[in-house]
C-alpha cells in the first residue's frame, strides 16, 4: 500500500497473519486512529497469493483486505490495524500492524 493521505478512500489495505483464515465465520479489521478512536469493519480473505513490493508474498488464505471508506482516514499520523478472526471454535487477534497517513 502506498502511504495514504488524509481524506483518501477506496484504498485496499492488506494484512498478513500467521494462520489460515479459510474457516472463518467472520474476519474483521479494527484500525485505531492517532486519537484512539477505532474504525474498520469486515475484511475479505485473500484467496490467491499476493506479491507485495515491500513485504514479500502473502500466502492465499493467510491475509485479508480492508478497503478504506470515506471518512476513515481523517487524521494525520500513525494508525494501528489488527485482524480479528472468529470461527466455530475460536477467536484469534493478530499482532498489530502500523501505517502512517500523510497530511
Amino acid at each position: 500500500m502506498k502511504t495514504p493521505n488524509v481524506g483518501e478512500y477506496g484504498i485496499a489495505y492488506d494484512v498478513n497473519v500467521n494462520y489460515d483464515l479459510s474457516a472463518a465465520a467472520k474476519v474483521r479489521m479494527d484500525i485505531k486512529r492517532p486519537d484512539g478512536t477505532v474504525i474498520g469493519g469486515d475484511a475479505v480473505v485473500g484467496l490467491v497469493d499476493l506479491v507485495t513490493e515491500s513485504m514479500g508474498t502473502f500466502q492465499a488464505k493467510k491475509y485479508c483486505t480492508y478497503t478504506f471508506k470515506d471518512g476513515d482516514l481523517n487524521q494525520v499520523g500513525d494508525y494501528i490495524a489488527r485482524v480479528i478472526y472468529t470461527d466455530s471454535t475460536k477467536r484469534l487477534i493478530a499482532d498489530p500492524v502500523g501505517f502512517s497517513v500523510n497530511p
